[in-house]
């Protein structure tokens, strides 16, 4: 058995993940490559920066792109596609035989919040059948272009509350009949997922077996080493009905070797086309990485490996926070070192450095420097503020 030191495992890690050695190009095959290396990008709306962090993602392990690509391969070229991975995600269409398998009508999911959203919309299904026929006449359309009228109003605590039409665009999209396919301007346009994926689509399910060991596979392949209960949770954060015979099968199929990592007396593992890592030169990079990206996305495992205690404070009260509103995790080589809580000042062009913290025994160095400024020619900021001495 391969022994790792916790260093080792680290740099796995990051170079799996595309965080370190020779940066892809920054064009669209770069770009591809980010997504088939990571499987799924997480999309959130908050923008303080400027970009959400569907774009700091690929920006972390590219550097500065046209972030008109990413729509390219969305919406024109449809390589990619909108669907749950372990959040909302950017996934790729080649996994559409993964994906479809929770593509399913609500009445037949057991659990008690599929229950209530097919109550729902069986008792909304004029507003259901509305928004289906429009777009079906229509072509694609925005939220704002239905009427906001239903038989009961969705109930909620949050945001959802009474958002008819938005909750059963959204029920229609996780079912599969719908998807996005496109944006105006920030709004997106939802179209049949029947005529918005291309012929080329792979249409065959698969067992739920096969299904599964392929997750299992592409997760293991993305985290570069990772322990089982990494593995559970990573990519598709559902519940495996047997990822212990997933990854029996991945070993006695020769994809996969147990490793031991220095201080853990958990087993490891490593796919096969990542034990060439262990080889290469170590090429460090500092990157400012998403609150939201795929390297730091399991919390318990970010503190594990990395020794970096992180949470997103965005919902947490101002005098409550300890780094900030939208503070973004600093990766030097393999160590998380500290945060930058950062915002775009669009009417003065300047990327506003709120409070940049390290961690004991760190210090500020000319690759932070670099980092924060190649961020801000990425998000189009003429000048930072905020940056210490």
């Amino acid at each position: 058995m391969i022994s790792l030191s916790r260093q080792d495992a680290r740099r796995l890690a990051v170079n799996a993940q595309l965080l370190a050695g020779p940066r892809p190009p920054a064009t669209e095959a770069g770009l591809l490559k980010v997504a088939k290396t990571l499987r799924c990008i997480q999309i959130d709306a908050v923008a303080v920066t400027g970009v959400p962090t569907q774009l700091l993602v690929p920006f972390s392990r590219l550097g500065p792109f046209d972030q008109r690509l990413l729509d390219r391969l969305l919406f024109e070229k449809r390589l990619l596609f909108h669907y749950f991975a372990h959040a909302a995600s950017i996934v790729l269409t080649e996994d559409f035989p993964i994906h479809s398998a929770w593509m399913r009508p609500y009445q037949s999911r057991e659990d008690s919040w599929g229950a209530r959203i097919a109550s729902w919309m069986s008792e909304n299904s004029d507003l259901r059948d509305r928004v289906l026929g429009e777009i079906a006449t229509r072509g694609p359309l925005r939220s704002r272009d239905f009427e906001q009228t239903a038989r009961r109003d969705w109930q909620s605590s949050g945001w959802t509350m009474g958002r008819n039409v938005n909750r059963m665009l959204e029920f229609l999209w996780v079912e599969g009949r719908l998807t996005v396919a496109g944006r105006a301007g920030q709004e997106r346009l939802w179209d049949l997922s029947e005529r918005w994926f291309p012929e080329s689509t792979p249409r065959d399910g698969l067992e739920t077996e096969a299904r599964w060991d392929l997750i299992v596979e592409h997760a293991l392949r993305a985290l570069g080493v990772a322990t089982a209960r990494d593995l559970r949770g990573h990519f598709i954060r559902r519940a495996n009905p047997d990822l212990p015979g997933s990854l029996r099968r991945l070993l006695d199929a020769g994809r996969a070797e147990t490793v031991a990592v220095e201080g853990s007396n958990a087993t490891w593992y490593v796919h096969r086309d990542r034990l060439p890592l262990l080889e290469v030169a170590w090429r460090p990079r500092t990157v400012l990485l998403s609150p939201f990206d795929n390297l730091i996305c399991d919390r318990r495992r970010t503190a594990d490996l990395f020794g970096f205690e992180y949470t997103i404070e965005i919902y947490v009260p101002p005098a409550k926070r300890r780094r900030g509103y939208y503070a973004m995790p600093i990766l030097a080589g393999d160590r998380l070192i500290g945060t930058a809580d950062v915002r775009l000042d669009r009417s003065r062009k300047t990327l506003v450095i709120n409070s940049l913290q390290l961690e004991p025994g760190f210090r500020m160095t000319s690759g932070v420097v670099s980092a924060v400024e190649s961020l801000a020619t990425f998000v189009g900021a003429s000048a930072v503020e905020g940056l210490p001495d």
